[in-house]
């Protein structure tokens, strides 16, 4: 088991890094939809080559209920907590963090926004960067390190790299914030297993909307 799931990380690995680089060939705005569409693919992959289910790696089934929004409201805070202190403690010290590519190739048309919004936004970081270190990452991690009390920061730790590394466009100060809120997002998720991948989905886009658009609106 712990052999596979290491196999399965470093395919992950270089698919990530192979498509990364794949930048000298694709417009900057596609690069990072590249990365995260194609790594997710072969996420896929790994799932049906273990026999495993969506379950297993954090889709678990939730009622929309006030419990649910309180958990999606408890991560957005997270995140933005995690954002704002970074910013003022980080960014102070090592330089404000350069704007993402989905803040500098922001479409200027309503319709193109819109567009953004649901597609990368939602679809493509909110629900494809979860899926890759939330869900395969975390869980592959997990068994290599056997998943205790005692790991889990391990565990977060080393996905928290590798998440805060690939926005890497931010800046050295945008890859530590980003880390720390990998790492955050890592830790509450395998304190709180039962809680799946959803509310981590939802809050990660709610927070991206909300800068996208204040960046929309400010334009």
């Amino acid at each position: 088991m712990k052999k596979a799931a290491l196999i399965d990380l470093i395919s992950l690995l270089l698919v990530f890094w192979t498509s990364w680089h794949l930048k000298v060939v694709f417009p900057v705005d596609l690069q990072g939809p590249l990365v995260v569409i194609s790594t997710s693919l072969v996420g896929l992959l790994i799932l049906k080559k273990r026999g495993l289910t969506y379950r297993d790696i954090g889709f678990i089934s939730r009622t929309l209920n006030g419990k649910f929004v309180n958990e999606v409201l408890q991560v957005s805070f997270l995140i933005f907590a995690i954002q704002f202190f970074g910013i003022l403690i980080i960014g102070y010290l090592l330089g404000s963090p350069n704007p993402g590519s989905a803040v500098s190739n922001q479409p200027t048309t309503l319709i193109g926004f819109l567009m953004d919004i649901f597609f990368m936004t939602w679809i493509v970081t909110g629900l494809g960067e979860e899926f890759i270190f939330r869900g395969i990452v975390l869980k592959r991690l997990g068994i290599i390190f056997n998943d205790t009390d005692y790991s889990i920061y391990l565990i977060s730790g080393i996905q928290a790299i590798w998440f805060g590394v690939g926005h890497q466009s931010q800046g050295l100060s945008g890859i530590l914030i980003t880390g720390l809120i990998g790492f955050a997002l890592g830790v509450y998720l395998l304190k709180n297993p039962r809680l799946g991948l959803w509310p981590l989905i939802i809050a990660h886009g709610l927070i991206d909307t909300v800068v996208l658009t204040i960046n929309f609106i400010t334009k």
